[in-house]
């Protein structure tokens, strides 16, 4: 096998004079700058500039970095809930003018009408978008099958727990067969159990629909259990830092040495990124510990830092 920093071994190359084409991308940020007002002031900042980004087409990219670092601002530009100041944002080469129904986004909050059962908020988005009844009917209860919701379709939110809502949010994602699914750290709020449960929920999802996935997170384990590639990002302003292709194949397990070394590696990344943002900040109270900011003993905490990286 591989090393997982590295791709795969390169095929035999293919006869002098054939054209192979570059796998598609399915996005590309080309020189994108967002920037937003300090406070009350006239001044601006950059959450993110100069960003340079390919996602290919069907692939698993998981954004990780510190706290405003642009990873969010990243996705809802990708999303077209904002515009970038410099730059363009394409997919399939046509600029993003908007959101579109290609593009859904699934949130930390799972975002389920209350008063509609679990297979009624699955239906949802096809009932706005015409779908006839009994076919949306027949696509929700696939897509509920898929996430092993079937005996819950009659239940309410209230009823299930955290996870199973966060799976029944996918379901209704799926439903309405986007071709890009944009995930803010949407497993964020849940248990360690939950996650896990739901990690290896997702991997599967995505071995069958094959979407292109975008992925933010502040989990590092997460961000190598899940991901084709790993985009480590650096804030102020944010921008790319390093992308790492991982060599694994699916479905990926913790326990697996090869992600400890791939999270060893991710890790040093960040806790040289956090030394710098420490040392432009005069605060070194803070320290990195798999994934998250921690306040070392006796340290003073320092709100503006954000909680987790």
């Amino acid at each position: 096998m591989s090393h997982p920093l590295t791709a795969e071994p390169a095929a035999a190359p293919p006869p002098q004079g054939t054209h192979v084409p570059a796998p598609p991308a399915k996005v590309r940020l080309r020189g994108v700058t967002k920037t937003y007002a300090r406070g009350h002031s006239a001044e601006r900042f950059a959450a993110v500039q100069d960003v340079e980004l390919e996602i290919r087409e069907g692939e698993f990219l998981a954004l990780v970095g510190p706290s405003g670092c642009g990873k969010s601002t990243l996705l809802n530009l990708i999303a077209g809930f904002e515009t970038p100041d410099e730059g363009e944002v394409l997919v399939e080469g046509t600029p993003v003018a908007g959101a579109g129904p290609d593009r859904l986004v699934i949130f930390q909050e799972h975002g389920l009408f209350p008063w509609l059962t679990v297979l009624q908020n699955v239906e949802f988005g096809m009932k706005v978008r015409g779908v006839p009844k009994a076919e949306r009917r027949e696509r929700a209860l696939q897509q509920l099958k898929l996430v092993h919701l079937t005996r819950f379709q009659s239940h309410y939110p209230f009823q299930l727990s955290g996870g199973m809502k966060q799976r029944a949010a996918i379901a209704r994602a799926l439903a309405v067969e986007p071709q890009m699914l944009l995930m803010d750290e949407p497993f964020a709020a849940l248990d360690p159990s939950t996650r896990d449960i739901l990690h290896a929920e997702l991997q599967s999802l995505w071995m069958k629909t094959r979407k292109t996935v975008v992925f933010v997170t502040h989990s590092v384990e997460e961000a190598v259990r899940l991901a084709d590639r790993v985009v480590v990002m650096a804030s102020q302003p944010g921008r790319i830092r390093r992308t790492i292709e991982i060599g694994l194949p699916h479905p990926r397990q913790f326990l697996d040495p090869a992600l400890a070394e791939l999270r060893a590696s991710i890790l040093a990344e960040l806790q040289d990124e956090l030394t710098k943002i420490m040392k432009r900040e005069g605060d070194d109270d803070w320290h990195l510990e798999e994934g998250a900011l921690r306040r070392r003993p006796g340290g003073r905490v320092d709100h503006s830092m954000g909680d987790g990286i």
